[in-house]
């Protein structure tokens, strides 16, 4: 159906005067009228005909992302595209990165951070998102107590936002979020030391400690919010997830991200702790191609991965580590549930500092049968080899590093729990627990404070549709916010502007 429509905001704070438009004729990128589906009721069995009906016409095509294609609103979760993409909903690990005088251990945090980075992943429901405009960019922060480790057995202790499941909550492909807890703490790991918030343990078979919530501390439950993924909505929540962590053990995470190409669709994003001297820096470049009835996604050309840099002077100073991305695969589209499944080689690899030696990881993860429930498994080496190896640096498989250059050994479930073990050791350690965290909501600008071309503001309009189910008008909103970018880049195109 094609459109004439007038953009109209919900909420009286002001707006960029171009959004403010008269009736318009939408079109699409070749100059014919535009036309979109018919979006029915906008209901969940609207949704899947549509949906499966895409599907079916994009088999085939090498690049589903670069196509020049408009969905109807009600496809959409209400979230921007930058604002979704962005890898710090932990941001206490990001923030501990550089904590260690030990090269090893410095690894084994930008491990930690490597497998945090995709917990939106395991936590919350996949979805499509709105579409980037050239020149949108999103910000926002978080204040957080940095992850420590337990100085006996050298376990990560959360700090903040530990994961309480929700009632019904699967195991995996989230409903839209999760349940969290405020954690229970001793003194010395920032708890308020009363035996009330004192940390209690069990053992366990292989000996390990294990922490159990508070019962007198009520579990918040993430789905009374109004949200289908972290994104707009009521994410600041009305009580203290630090069990009482001093203000002053706080750090603050930035992250700054912006739209670059709008076909291909290319963003650029920094994230910076200043109190601890870590930033990391990267270009999203994603490639989407259909098997049906299946989504593959995996990195662009232009995306290399993130990188990560200690700023801070002291041991690791100079440092960058490379963290590729693996490509990735949506399932369950015909049943409605999607979950997402990782098939592939990632590497982490450090330059810059001065040591004579370096180490690099190497991350295979597993293929999935076609028959069965996923596993989600992973595993995995850590090896040093002499400072300007190129051949060391080039492997990409497990089997290519020589046994008496390995380090240590990883293996685990990455929706569940990595371990590691060090060479001539019996024990395995726990790297991380992904069951211990929950996403960590974002400190963003109210609306009316943002700047015109802010990620929220701008998508304000059919963000507010779509949280009240207007589907026709959401889908109407996206289509003013779409032909003002066609405008823009026919503009350039005719002044002969790059």
């Amino acid at each position: 159906m094609s459109a004439t429509v007038a953009a109209s905001s919900s909420r009286d704070h002001p707006r960029d005067d171009s959004a403010n438009t008269v009736p318009q004729q939408f079109t699409d990128d070749s100059g014919a009228p535009a036309t979109l589906p018919d979006v029915g009721s906008g209901g969940e069995e609207s949704k899947m005909k549509i949906l499966l009906g895409l599907l079916k016409r994009l088999v085939g095509v090498k690049d589903v992302a670069n196509l020049r294609l408009s969905l109807p609103a009600s496809l959409l979760e209400p979230i921007p595209n930058l604002e979704y993409w962005q890898y710090a909903d932990r941001a206490d690990i990001f923030a501990a990165i550089g904590d260690s005088s030990d090269d090893l251990e410095r690894m084994l945090a930008v491990l930690r951070f490597c497998f945090s980075k995709d917990l939106k992943f395991i936590r919350a429901r996949l979805g499509k998102t709105y579409n980037s405009t050239l020149g949108e960019h999103f910000r926002c922060s978080w204040r957080v107590p940095p992850l420590i480790l337990d100085k006996k057995t050298g376990a990560p202790i959360v700090r903040t936002h530990v994961h309480v499941p929700l009632p019904n909550e699967p195991a995996y492909g989230g409903q839209g979020g999760s349940g969290w807890s405020t954690p229970v703490l001793r003194a010395e790991d920032g708890g308020k030391g009363s035996e009330a918030s004192s940390i209690r343990s069990a053992s366990s078979k292989n000996g390990k400690s294990t922490k159990l919530p508070n019962p007198s501390t009520a579990s918040f439950d993430m789905s009374s919010l109004r949200q289908a993924i972290p994104g707009p909505g009521d994410e600041v929540l009305p009580r203290d997830p630090d069990a009482g962590v001093k203000e002053s053990e706080k750090v603050t995470v930035v992250f700054l991200c912006e739209q670059t190409s709008h076909h291909p669709p290319v963003s650029a994003a920094y994230y910076y702790c200043p109190e601890r001297g870590i930033e990391a820096v990267g270009i999203d470049h994603i490639l989407a191609r259909v098997s049906f009835p299946s989504v593959r996604l995996g990195p662009g050309t232009q995306n290399k991965g993130i990188f990560i840099r200690i700023l801070r002077d002291g041991p690791g100073k100079g440092e960058e580590y490379q963290i590729t991305h693996p490509e990735a695969q949506v399932n369950g589209i015909l049943k409605g549930a999607y979950y997402g499944t990782m098939s592939d080689q990632v590497a982490v690899t450090v330059r810059g500092g001065d040591g004579a030696t370096r180490l690099r990881v190497l991350l295979d993860y597993k293929d999935e049968s076609w028959i069965g429930k996923p596993r989600f498994l992973v595993e995995g080496v850590i090896y040093r080899y002499k400072t300007g190896d190129e051949d060391a640096e080039s492997w990409k498989k497990l089997k290519q590093v020589p046994s008496d250059k390995v380090v240590a050994t990883l293996e685990g479930n990455w929706m569940k729990e990595i371990r590691y073990k060090l060479k001539g050791e019996k024990e395995w350690k726990v790297l991380i627990s992904l069951d211990e965290l929950a996403l960590i909501p974002k400190d963003v600008r109210p609306v009316e404070e943002q700047d015109p071309r802010e990620s929220r503001r701008l998508w304000d309009p059919v963000t507010v549709n779509l949280l009240a189910k207007n589907w026709g008008e959401a889908t109407k909103q996206k289509q003013v916010i779409e032909q003002r970018q066609r405008d823009i880049a026919a503009k350039l195109k005719e002044e002969g502007k790059e």
